[in-house]
């Protein structure tokens, strides 16, 4: 299969990570296998979106550290209420592969939830008053999880399932009050849930208290000239900054190291600041934004990763240092995010109002950001700054500088701050190839990146890199709120031209029936009528004896060949079902993405089934009564895998190949020999695209050789009897 290396997305959020593998803590729990999510930190309350109160769907969670022989992973959900244990949601069989769920994605087979005992996840729904406690669990197991197919997979049926397989497992816990259900909408300037946009937004929408600071926030926004694409609401405690965080001005020119990503508007993004600041005991870092700049872009602080200890300057990590920022002074994050991390100095050019007292951002604390000077134009001396890059002022009390020098801007909060209700520019969904997921170019200067945005209204960045030139564009999606068609030629990805359609929140309902063909091959013909549903990772071609029956429509060589075909056929029994079945390889080493960073060996899976269409009976699935000749395997070495410059035939990348016997197609053909398809489950297989346009039979069985992984073309036969 093309295929992906899957990698968790590093989108610069503020995660709180659990320890749990390898060695135990005091409590019993393994240290080094860390659950967390970028939607909602441990012990902190759960946004609304994920509740039956919000769009009910499943929250993001990103994991890594599993014990090294981890094959599986199974996830529940749970919650310990007075009368019992109620469960809301059960995974098992993901694969070791992964190490992040989306919100509101499936990996693996689903267990039941105690709401409805449905195969799905269930929001939280409390019905009675009062703070409720939810537990993620993790679970790391070294074989499949093995049920009765007939069985409901419920919590304890998992737990017992799982209980002399699990290598460790890692744990978060959060809180959810229902708010107050006298009517549906919920109540004016209600404080938002924590690190939920949605909730924001509510807030933002529902304001209207006006305050001698909401107005000097708001008169700092229009006097600089930003008023019609910044807006500014107040309640009696917070001024809410809502823009797209996407500025006017010249962008990513001048990075020489960048990361790959290009900025795309976050559309009703909604910032909080305080308005009645007070200093706090301690400072807080903060691995995200701290404040808002008077255009409504994000400011961070000037580390490209990770909190920063604000008494240690660290050039390692100095976007400024490293060529990560453009002339204005931002970059675009792992989220596509557009943000600053020094002076914002095109926005200051830009500004109606530009002079050293006009004030250029807002911390999240409520204390005002000024330029390099003091408000009256004066120098700022040498260690007149403190830690977080400020110091006392006469109107605001507080009040912090940018700097020519490190930290250039904002390092720390001074004043009093609630990081849970903090915004978190959301990262663009759909990424389920990893085209985006995981952008990281090798280390070295590109060159001549430009950033240009079209009459049309796409955006492209293009760069060169050791002589070869790459790209990135994006266009307004035809379908989705704020959806966007991206095409990329990367370095991250080996240069290949890749194409997705990712969005900054839902994604478009994508699931279409597919399409059923008719057979037009006048020899396949006979008194009773078929349909043939098919899907194959990443191609195969059907035959009705030694006639052709339908061929994969869709290329082994395009990106993400995945589709199902469906055909109707006419014929008489005993049918015979000749196919041959391929995954795709670049040469005879079995490898694909050869020299890039993701060379690996493609995996592949197969699976049909066949409908009599006038009594509407399955007659026949894809199982291991299937006879399947392997004909080319490769690598025969697995280590192959990891060669600099892997040539076929030697080394580990030795193969072996044949040609299908010239009469593998006719009745009289002895198979014999030939050894009996290999059932696969779903979570080794990982079916990707129009998999899930088919309502498959239960019975239908994903069928290859032996190995996903090296075994490349196969020829399969059976024969269907009429059913008794």
């Amino acid at each position: 299969m093309m295929k992906k290396i899957n990698a968790m997305c590093l989108m610069g959020l503020c995660c709180l990570l659990l320890t749990a593998c390898n060695s135990q803590d005091p409590q019993g729990r393994e240290q080094g296998f860390t659950l967390s999510s970028p939607a909602v930190n441990d012990d902190s309350k759960l946004p609304m979106v994920y509740t039956c109160d919000g769009k009910g769907i499943s929250p993001p969670l990103n994991w890594h550290g599993a014990p090294t022989d981890t094959q599986y992973y199974a996830l529940i959900m749970d919650h310990e209420a007075p009368e019992g244990m109620h469960w809301y949601w059960t995974l098992y069989n993901i694969p070791a592969s992964k190490t992040h769920i989306d919100a509101g994605e499936t990996l693996g087979e689903v267990g039941s939830n105690s709401v409805n005992n449905v195969n799905q996840y269930a929001p939280p729904c409390s019905k009675g008053p009062g703070v409720k406690r939810y537990t993620y669990t993790l679970y790391a197991l070294s074989a499949p999880v093995i049920v009765n197919p007939n069985v409901t997979v419920d919590r304890a049926t998992l737990l017992n399932a799982i209980k002399d397989i699990t290598l460790g497992s890692a744990s978060m816990s959060v809180t959810y009050e229902r708010p107050d259900r006298g009517g549906d909408r919920p109540k004016p300037n209600r404080k938002p849930e924590p690190n939920d946009q949605t909730s924001l937004n509510s807030a933002y929408l529902t304001a209207n208290v006006d305050s001698p600071r909401c107005t000097q926030i708001k008169q700092s926004i229009s006097q600089a000239g930003f008023g019609e694409s910044v807006s500014v609401t107040c309640d009696e405690n917070y001024a809410y900054v809502a823009s797209s965080t996407y500025p006017e001005h010249e962008m990513m020119t001048g990075i020489t190291s960048t990361n790959e990503q290009i900025p795309v508007p976050a559309k009703d993004y909604v910032a909080p600041i305080k308005l009645h600041p007070q200093k706090a005991q301690s400072v807080t870092t903060i691995d995200a934004a701290v404040g808002v700049a008077v255009n409504g872009v994000p400011i961070y602080d000037y580390s490209s990763q990770g909190e920063l200890d604000v008494n240690s300057y660290d050039e390692q990590h100095d976007t400024v240092v490293l060529g990560q920022l453009d002339i204005c002074g931002g970059h675009a994050g792992r989220g596509d995010d557009y943000h600053y991390h020094a002076a914002p100095t095109c926005m200051i050019d830009a500004m109606e109002n530009q002079g050293s007292d006009a004030i250029i951002g807002w911390g999240y604390d409520g204390y005002p950001l000024y330029g390099n000077n003091n408000p009256d134009g004066s120098p700022i001396a040498k260690g007149q700054l403190d830690v977080c890059n400020g110091q006392s002022d006469p109107t605001f009390g507080y009040r912090y500088q940018t700097s020519t020098t490190p930290p250039y801007i904002i390092q720390c909060l001074v004043g009093e701050v609630d990081t849970s209700r903090l915004p978190r520019v959301a990262p663009l969904n759909g990424d389920t190839q990893g085209i985006r997921a995981d952008l990281r170019p090798p280390r070295g200067n590109v060159e001549n990146l430009t950033h240009t945005i079209a009459e049309d209204g796409s955006r492209t960045m293009r760069y060169s890199y050791k002589g070869e030139d790459y790209f990135t564009t994006y266009r307004p999606a035809r379908e989705g709120k704020n959806c966007y068609e991206f095409t990329q030629k990367t370095i991250s990805n080996g240069g290949k031209v890749e194409t997705g359609t990712f969005c900054r929140g839902p994604l478009p309902n994508k699931h279409t029936a597919t399409v059923t063909k008719q057979s037009t091959n006048p020899e396949i013909t006979g008194e009773h009528h078929f349909k043939l549903d098919a899907w194959a990772d990443n191609w195969f071609t059907a035959y009705i004896g030694e006639q052709l029956l339908i061929e994969d429509s869709v290329p082994i060589t395009t990106e993400r060949s995945f589709n199902a075909e469906s055909i109707t056929f006419s014929a008489n029994y005993p049918i015979e079902l000749n196919l041959m079945i391929k995954d795709f390889k670049q040469n005879d080493t079995g490898l694909e993405y050869i020299g890039a960073r993701n060379q690996q060996m493609g995996d592949g899976g197969f699976i049909m089934q066949l409908t009599d269409t006038d009594s509407q009976a399955v007659v026949a699935v894809s199982d291991k009564s299937f006879k399947c000749e392997v004909l080319h395997k490769a690598p025969l070495n697995k280590r192959c895998e990891n060669e600099a410059n892997p040539v076929a035939g030697e080394g580990f990348c030795t193969f072996m190949a044949k040609e299908a016997p010239s009469d593998w197609l006719s009745s009289d053909f002895d198979d014999s020999d030939w050894p009996n398809a290999v059932e696969h489950d779903f979570a080794s297989v990982g079916p990707k695209d129009g998999y899930d346009d088919i309502n498959w039979d239960k019975r239908a069985k994903f069928i290859w050789g032996d190995d996903l992984e090296t075994d490349n073309t196969l020829i399969c036969k059976v024969t269907i009897l009429p059913p008794k």
